[in-house]
């Protein structure tokens, strides 16, 4: 008859946009009074992970070169390593023009006029006859950037001092320090690749946990890319060594939430990874164990930091790994426990209909089906409820609705399909198509169409879309916003010009990937539509045949053509809720609580 669509496992890191908490000293004060100190400190440092391969989401390419003179990286099982003794450069011992330009820069920057600071800075390094302290010039420049707010900016000056190695730079251990204070402000995925670049260096004892975190992260994600490339052998190591990485963070990274961060358990997360690399290594049992903990962690009870979205994402994964091992009850368990209005919410809502199907429950699938098809989310892509709703329909012999609501499914998603095939047979360059879903976000141009705004959130319905859409909002909002709204001194500059120059590469780079990937998202998404509309056709047939079978049957024994009965059904409710009969109106208090009471249905269905 009708194929089931069911719900597979999904990626789930692509929502755990974070922020990362304030990073340790390494005997470096970081506040705005950064003056000179008269004795050297030591910094003692983390030993190195192994190094891991940079990998794209898409495709696994072999290994950048490392940074000059990289850190020997020293085993994990090994106790810390040796101290490195990293001074601070003495500016009250230096003398010539250099040292007292840098020391009346810094006295600025004390002062927190940070944009003239980052002015004397950027001249300093301009200056070839002050080569000798470009060093900390560039370094208190990047500092100057992103007291400023400007943090896309201030992760490429970071970048110019990293890629230089800790043998090149006096600053480069302080610059790790400061990639993660500018890292958290930003889309971590940006965090994710500029950590993975430096994965071989001695990481502040501080920022071990999150560096562990990140790096386990993408190395979970390489694994994934490779397996998708039929790569297993290389995704197992890439696995390993998630598993690896997310295991070195220690439990008391959850502990607590810096003020004015955003909640987060670092712990919790990195227990999410590794039930993720688990569940792809087939082990699902020790997944389910890992989903559990995170639960058990993110207690809002437990005198811990709080992190309610990881705590959703493993309530959902917990119930996809149930229901596809036809565990429907444990499933719909689950999917109950997701907070009400969260960012998986209408997700979990939707994968839980079929769970409710799956048991007999039509009356609860059909509630939810309801709160999808409302008025307040017209703009989501939902498209398959309406199929499983005239299935429901179709097997209770409810035959004219069944047939009522594939017309209206082909109503609504026959333009859609026409706007989507239109919409990916245009040979435009990436960036040029990607201009489109701005279009649609700000309702101008061709995204003005009505079928665009819906269009547009089926593309981020792709983590890597909605990723890549995220950091180019940030670095437009940048450009647009951060940059215009310093004084005129600053915004006439030419570190002003540089900074928009590479604000725009940075844009242009990410435009041509976020414009390939949306179209193959919409292009998958188109071929999955059409086969929906192929697949109400069939479906609009087979009740067709019903009908005439029992028409026929009702002309062979002169008898009535219905063939349906009435159900006995009950308003009794539980004492945590209030029956109130439905009559058209939405309110949002309401959406997912919906129970649809079907009064007939087939009459070999028996009495309920």
């Amino acid at each position: 008859m009708v194929k089931k669509v069911g719900v597979g496992l999904a990626l789930a890191l692509s929502a755990l946009l974070i922020a990362a908490p304030a990073a340790a000293q390494l005997g470096i004060d970081l506040s705005p009074d950064e003056k000179a100190k008269e004795t050297a400190k030591k910094k003692v440092q983390k030993p190195a992970d192994k190094k891991a391969a940079p990998a794209s989401e898409t495709a696994a390419p072999p290994a950048p070169p490392p940074p000059a003179a990289p850190a020997q990286a020293a085993p994990a099982a090994q106790p810390a390593a040796a101290p490195v003794t990293m001074p601070e450069l003495d500016l009250g011992a230096r003398k010539g023009e250099a040292g007292k330009r840098v020391a009346e820069a810094n006295k600025v920057f004390a002062s927190g006029d940070y944009e003239t600071a980052a002015l004397a800075y950027d001249s300093i390094l301009r200056d070839a006859t002050l080569a000798e302290a470009h060093d900390e010039a560039r370094y208190q420049l990047a500092k100057s950037l992103v007291k400023l707010g400007l943090y896309h900016s201030a992760l490429a000056k970071l970048d110019e001092i990293l890629s230089k190695g800790p043998q090149g730079s006096h600053y480069f251990y302080n610059a790790l320090e400061w990639l993660f204070q500018a890292g958290r402000k930003v889309n971590e995925s940006v965090l994710v690749s500029q950590v993975a670049r430096y994965a071989g260096t001695s990481f502040p004892p501080g920022s071990s946990d999150r560096m562990s975190y990140l790096l386990a992260r993408y190395s979970y994600e390489r694994g994934q890319a490779l397996d998708e490339l039929g790569r297993g052998a290389e995704a197992r190591k890439a696995y390993d060594e998630a598993h690896r990485l997310a295991s070195q963070v220690r439990n008391e990274a959850g502990a607590t939430t810096p003020a004015g961060e955003d909640p987060e358990d670092l712990y919790a997360r990195a227990r999410f990874i590794e039930a993720l690399v688990d569940y792809a290594e087939g082990n699902s049992q020790p997944a389910v164990d890992s989903f559990k903990d995170v639960v058990r962690l993110t207690n809002s009870h437990r005198n811990r930091a709080s992190d309610p979205r990881v705590r959703e994402m493993a309530f959902l994964e917990l119930a996809r790994i149930h229901y596809e091992h036809k565990q429907n009850r444990y499933a719909i368990f689950y999917y109950d426990r997701m907070p009400w209005g969260g960012e998986s919410w209408l997700e979990g809502l939707w994968e839980a209909s079929y769970a409710h199907y799956r048991i007999g429950d039509y009356e609860k699938a059909l509630g939810n089906l309801l709160t999808l098809q409302s008025p307040y989310f017209k703009d989501e892509w939902f498209p398959e409820s309406w199929i499983l709703k005239a299935i429901i329909y179709y097997e209770n012999c409810r035959y004219p609705e069944a047939r009522a609501i594939l017309d209206e499914f082909r109503s609504a998603y026959e333009g859609v399909y026409s706007e989507l095939d239109h919409l990916t047979a245009q040979k435009s360059a990436p960036a040029a198509f990607y201009d489109l879903f701005q279009d649609a976000q700000k309702g101008t141009g061709q995204g003005a169409h009505p079928s665009m705004r819906r269009i547009f959130k089926v593309a981020l319905s792709d983590r890597n879309v909605k990723r890549l859409n995220d950091s180019i909002l940030e670095v437009e909002a940048e450009m647009d916003q951060g940059l215009p709204a310093r004084r005129e001194a600053f915004r006439t500059s030419g570190l002003a010009a540089e900074l928009r120059e590479r604000l725009a590469a940075e844009k242009r780079r990410m435009l041509d990937e976020a414009g390939a990937r949306a179209r193959a998202k919409l292009e998958y998404e188109r071929d999955a539509l059409r086969e929906l509309l192929q697949q109400a056709l069939r479906i609009k047939i087979e009740v067709a045949r019903k009908e005439r079978e029992a028409l026929e049957g009702a002309l062979t024994h002169g008898g009535p053509a219905d063939v349906i009965r009435d159900y006995r059904y009950s308003v009794a409710v539980s004492d945590e809720h209030v029956y109130w009969p439905y009559d058209g109106e939405f309110w949002r208090d309401e959406l997912g609580t919906y129970t649809y009471t079907l009064t007939k249905g087939c009459r070999d269905t028996g009495a309920r």
